[in-house]
């Protein structure tokens, strides 16, 4: 039977290399934190996943000028300035004292 050998890795170099990954992921994180940009537009995917609203909802809201909105191209982008505003105003909260 072979026998196999092999040298384990010093404490040293073990926490040397944990430390330089541990940097770099760190360095990774502040990337993505500082890339995010506060989001100013819903689309219809982001109406539906946030508010449960359906295709005939966000269409009906949009005719009926409920929903503000802009249309570029095919795609409806609706600014979430004002659909904060429009919740805030519907809402009941301090209305029940």
């Amino acid at each position: 039977m072979e026998q196999l050998n092999f040298n384990l890795p010093s404490k040293e170099f073990v926490e040397q290399n944990f430390q330089k990954i541990m940097e770099g992921l760190n360095s990774l994180k502040n990337q993505l934190n500082s890339s995010k940009k506060e989001l100013k537009y819903f689309r219809n995917k982001d109406l539906k996943r946030i508010f449960g609203f359906s295709d005939n909802t966000i269409i009906e809201y949009r005719e009926k000028g409920i929903l503000p909105f802009t249309k570029f191209g095919l795609i409806y982008f609706y600014p979430v300035e004002d659909i904060n505003r429009i919740l805030q105003e519907n809402s009941n909260k301090g209305k029940f004292n």
